[in-house]
């Protein structure tokens, strides 16, 4: 059972404390209120949460977010190590700073809004805002399911809203240029496949000859690689860990077929066979030099990244006719609607179809040419 008792502060001002015991017997108190109908409130809160085993000792709190750091770590195992590696980096550079030292239990949710305005006002950028809130907010998930703290102060806080990217991507003239620009047939071959595949480049360079199959003029897609900082080269499954096929475009067989010439099916299909090309290395010696140089001919090139081909296989896809679930499978993505969100100012729209229809309803309701506004008597 829990009690209340009066006593007065040096203003000589009134005020009520409760006293209760927890679960274990020990005695506790909670002043500060400031009437005893305040007071009888939280006593008998207080009464519900030890009985019905939600209490949390205040002491509890005092732990640190530093101190958690490495039992959420532990907890990332299941994700994919490029993952790992970005909540690493974000706990470096953005949370360990401001929150290491910090106690669970006196963290508030107006102090972490002000953390993300401050971050945003030193030009810290809406990812890398998003991925600190998801390392403070899993830190302190922890302590909830550790029963630390009663809930999470991060949850709702929210990162500012990302700005579109302007999907830029090449016409089939402007491909066959970059291509051309590369100084070997391999790396023409791989630049035309970044275009064409509408693969990421990690699993781009983590292809088998055994992935190619030639009859069916497909690329089998199952696995990814990837230059993982402080880890090397890291394998894991696709992005959305599902297996999937693209079609191979019919001026490209032939020259696969002589990348896979000599080499065994279980060897990598470019590169030397055994260890994949580090996308960085292959960006900077291939990709800016072919872009630049293919520019130099046609100055409408846009500047792009080697992940921006992606962007160029979904456009050349959809301008040939491509349904959305098509273009859903080329690009890898989990469903539709993730495709329409990313790609939505490629994708052809219905409103000039639309628009025509209820011009020719609005026509014939009112008997008019559909672009004139008749006069209706009142």
């Amino acid at each position: 059972m829990s009690s209340i008792e009066k006593y007065t502060l040096s203003s000589g001002q009134l005020r009520y404390k409760v006293r209760y015991r927890d679960p274990d017997g020990r005695q506790h108190q909670r002043k500060g209120y400031r009437t005893m109908k305040e007071a009888k409130l939280a006593a008998a809160q207080l009464e519900v949460k030890v009985a019905s085993g939600q209490w949390i000792d205040p002491r509890s709190g005092q732990i640190t977010v530093g101190t958690l750091w490495p039992d959420y770590l532990a907890g990332l195992a299941h994700i994919k190590a490029t993952t790992r590696a970005t909540r690493k980096g974000a706990w470096k550079v953005q949370v360990k700073p401001r929150w290491e030292s910090a106690e669970v239990g006196k963290i508030r949710p107006s102090q972490i809004r002000t953390w993300v305005g401050q971050m945003s006002a030193d030009g810290a950028g809406p990812a890398t805002i998003e991925n600190a809130l998801v390392v403070l907010r899993g830190i302190l998930a922890v302590a909830v399911q550790d029963r630390l703290i009663e809930s999470n102060p991060a949850t709702g806080v929210r990162a500012p809203r990302r700005t579109p990217k302007v999907k830029r991507y090449l016409t089939h003239r402007q491909v066959a240029l970059v291509a051309e620009a590369c100084s070997t047939p391999e790396d023409t071959l791989i630049t035309e496949c970044l275009c064409y595949f509408g693969l990421r480049a990690g699993e781009l360079f983590a292809l088998r000859v055994e992935d190619v199959d030639f009859l069916r003029r497909r690329v089998n897609v199952n696995r990814s690689v990837t230059d993982v900082r402080g880890e090397g080269l890291v394998w894991s499954a696709t992005k959305t860990y599902e297996a999937r096929s693209v079609p191979i475009p019919a001026h490209l067989l032939q020259p696969l077929s002589v990348q896979a010439t000599g080499r065994a099916r279980d060897d990598l299909l470019f590169g030397n066979g055994t260890t994949p090309i580090r996308v960085n290395n292959w960006r900077r010696r291939v990709w800016h030099p072919a872009l630049a140089a293919a520019r130099k001919l046609d100055d409408s090139i846009p500047t792009l990244t080697v992940h921006d081909a992606r962007a160029t296989a979904v456009s050349l896809a959809i301008s040939a006719g491509a349904s959305l679930k098509a273009v859903q499978l080329l690009a890898g993505h989990a469903s539709g609607a993730v495709t329409a969100d990313v790609y939505a100012s490629l994708l052809p729209d219905d409103l000039d179809r639309v628009s025509a229809a209820v011009d020719a309803q609005r026509a014939a309701d009112l008997a008019c040419d559909p672009a004139v506004t008749p006069v209706v008597s009142q």
